[in-house]
């Protein structure tokens, strides 16, 4: 697949022109043109790029890139320009997508999430300058707090920071993962029961327990290892490439 090919169809799926962004989303450094092997993972860094060489990789696929909003380009130098020799002296692409994977309804972070937890009756959650970030979801049948829980963290893989509000069974949930801590507020105000989000901030304990809501920090990495699999699923099964996502997990 050429690589123009791949960037505007990732782009147009993702609709990258749909939200304002932290960072440019897309084509971030240029490899060469064609592309049959893509590596995925959630964030950019030395040790991916190391392993996406290894591996012989064309182009690499994250949720976070080395390329954020700033007054001025960074300048290679240090780490930075360790990261970048590795891909160019590699001939390697790198194309990372932010808040367009979380909010794909359907392939986005948030999304995935929710439906493997068996939430049902996705809608637009969490908003973003007018844009939804996240989904939010009903359970077939309202379950306990303490069931949802122990849910939260094998679908995770981790144990999620529970900060408990006074809800017994749990039915509507908000989702937006990563670091979202004040979208918090909205979950309560549309009446949800549980907020899951992947990280937290000191407010929130006394914040759960007064509002009645729980709020779930299940790990920055861990809810946002969801999106890149399913692009990369996507990838495979509509245009041959080969696909591996690699994992390299972050406790935060």
């Amino acid at each position: 697949m050429r690589l123009e090919s791949l960037v505007a169809e990732l782009d147009r799926l993702l609709d990258v022109d749909g939200i304002t962004d932290y960072c440019p989303n897309g084509l971030q450094v240029e490899g060469r043109p064609d592309v049959s092997r893509v590596i995925t993972a959630v964030s950019a860094s030395r040790a991916l790029f190391t392993r996406a060489v290894d591996h012989e990789a064309d182009a690499i696929l994250v949720h976070h890139g080395i390329l954020w909003n700033g007054s001025e380009p960074p300048r290679l130098v240090g780490s930075f320009r360790e990261r970048v020799r590795l891909l160019l002296d590699a001939d390697i692409s790198l194309l990372a997508y932010h808040l367009p994977l979380d909010r794909h309804p359907e392939l986005g972070n948030a999304a995935q999430l929710a439906s493997r937890l068996g939430l049902e009756s996705l809608e637009p959650f969490g908003d973003h300058g007018g844009k939804s970030v996240g989904v939010c979801g009903v359970f077939p049948e309202p379950i306990d707090a303490e069931s949802f829980f122990d849910q939260v963290a094998v679908v995770c893989d981790r144990e999620p920071q529970v900060f408990e509000g006074n809800r017994p069974m749990i039915s509507s949930v908000g989702i937006v993962t990563g670091a979202a801590e004040r979208e918090y507020h909205q979950a309560v105000t549309a009446g949800h029961d549980a907020y899951i989000t992947g990280e937290a901030t000191e407010w929130v304990l006394h914040q759960a327990a007064e509002d009645g809501v729980h709020y779930l920090a299940a790990g920055h990495y861990a809810t946002e290892t969801f999106g890149v699999r399913a692009l990369g699923r996507y990838l495979a099964s509509n245009f041959g490439l080969d696909v591996e996502f690699i994992d390299l997990p972050n406790p935060v």
